[in-house]
């Protein structure tokens, strides 16, 4: 089943890292943008960078999804795949993953990883459900002292 990655935090997280790299390449061409008065470099810079986050925008929301079968969760992000086996996740912490709308979970090798809730947040009951190797959060301190939450 193919899932896609929200849209509102997508999003947030884009327009943020836009903004960024606006205000980096304001500091870059800062000589550009204090000559007064504007010629067509300016608005040019500024264009580019429009277009280029619209259209990177469109191709993260076109090539950044989940495809969760029953014996794994494979994580695609461009041409990057990253699979996690249901047998490898031993704990997922179900408050955190509902107060931060991410599905966060540690695997049998002790790394914590997050993963951001789908458009109709089936990821989290669907991981509940098909991870068979589940141990209570006092059961995973135990066995793991060094894991920090």
């Amino acid at each position: 089943m193919k899932l896609k990655i929200s849209l509102l935090r997508t999003t947030l997280t884009f327009i943020f890292a836009s903004l960024f790299l606006a205000v980096m390449i304001f500091v870059i061409c800062i000589m550009i943008f204090l000559d007064f008065p504007w010629d067509y470099r300016q608005p040019l810079i500024i264009i580019v960078w429009f277009i280029s986050s619209i259209v990177f925008y469109v191709i993260t929301l076109n090539s950044c999804y989940y495809i969760l079968s029953k014996k794994d969760l494979t994580v695609v992000r461009f041409k990057k795949r990253i699979v996690y086996t249901f047998s490898d996740v031993i704990y997922i912490d179900e408050e955190l993953s509902k107060k931060k709308k991410m599905v966060c979970f540690f695997t049998k090798f002790g790394h914590k990883r997050y993963i951001t809730f789908d458009q109709e947040n089936k990821i989290l009951p669907m991981m509940l459900k098909q991870c068979k190797n589940l141990q209570t959060k006092e059961e995973f301190e135990i066995n793991y002292p060094n894991v920090k939450f």
